[in-house]
Formats: structure tokens, C-alpha cells, sequence
């Protein structure tokens, strides 16, 4: 579905139609083409999610919670959370650079909210890496 998206995106900002012998842009405004820009620079942070979410939850699946391979999973998706903060940092500086106020609130909150993600999936990794110690430690208790 996210490889969908990303065609569909793309018909949408660079598309064109053509009714009566008359050609038309789908997408004339460029403050607009400027929202695609992160969109595509955060594809792969998504797709990185996705999979490692997806991971996760078959782990669940097979009662393998409290296991090292969580650790890792739960890192990879603060990895992409804190990449995506990045992306939507670097968009508040072009908006500012190019003068493009539009979006500047928008950038900024996504920004915010992919950094608090990032640090709420550290706090949630090192719970884990405790429960995993405690773990381990009852199971060489006789």
C-alpha cells in the first residue's frame, strides 16, 4: 500500500489530464509540490516501521516478547521516528528559506511529534531491557 501511495503522489503533483482537447495540471500550486518533497524523504523511514512493527507483532505472536530481537526492533523504529523528525526539520528550514509560510506550523508539530515517538519508543526499549535482565535472571534462579 505504501508503494501505491508513492505512485499515487506522484500522478497527483506532476499528473496531468486531459478533457475536450485540453490539457490541465492536477496540481498548479508549488506550495503545494513542496508538501511532497518530505513525503518521499520519509517513505523509506515509514517502510523501515512497517516492517519492524510488523516483526514485532508476529513475535507476540509466537510469546517471544522479552527477547533481545524486541530490543532491536523497538530501536530500528526510534531510528525512523528520530530520521523523520530530521526530515521535518530540514522542511522548517527550506519553508523559511523559501519564504513559504504555509506549511510551518504543520512541519513543525510532525517534526515534535515524530521526536516525543522517538523518545517514548527509547523509554518503552528500556523497560523491556529490564524486563529481559529480570527475566533472564529468574531463569538461572533454581
Amino acid at each position: 500500500m505504501l508503494a501505491v501511495l508513492v505512485f499515487v503522489m506522484l500522478f497527483i503533483t506532476t499528473g496531468t489530464i486531459t478533457l475536450a482537447g485540453e490539457s490541465f495540471k492536477l496540481i498548479e500550486d508549488f506550495q503545494i509540490k513542496l508538501l511532497i518533497f518530505p513525503f518521499y524523504a520519509v517513505v523509506p523511514a515509514g517502510y523501515v516501521a512497517l516492517v519492524c512493527i510488523d516483526r514485532l507483532l508476529t513475535n507476540i505472536k509466537k510469546d517471544l516478547v522479552f527477547e533481545a530481537e524486541t530490543l532491536k526492533h523497538l530501536n530500528r523504529i526510534s531510528y525512523a521516528c528520530v530520521y523523520a523528525a530530521v526530515v521535518g526539520v530540514v522542511s522548517v528550514v527550506i519553508s523559511l528559506i523559501s519564504g513559504v509560510y504555509d506549511f510551518l506550523i504543520v512541519f513543525t508539530l510532525l517534526s515534535l511529534g515524530e521526536l516525543f515517538m522517538a523518545i517514548v519508543l527509547q523509554v518503552i526499549k528500556q523497560v523491556f531491557k529490564k524486563a529481559i535482565d529480570i527475566k533472564e535472571e529468574n531463569e538461572l534462579t533454581i
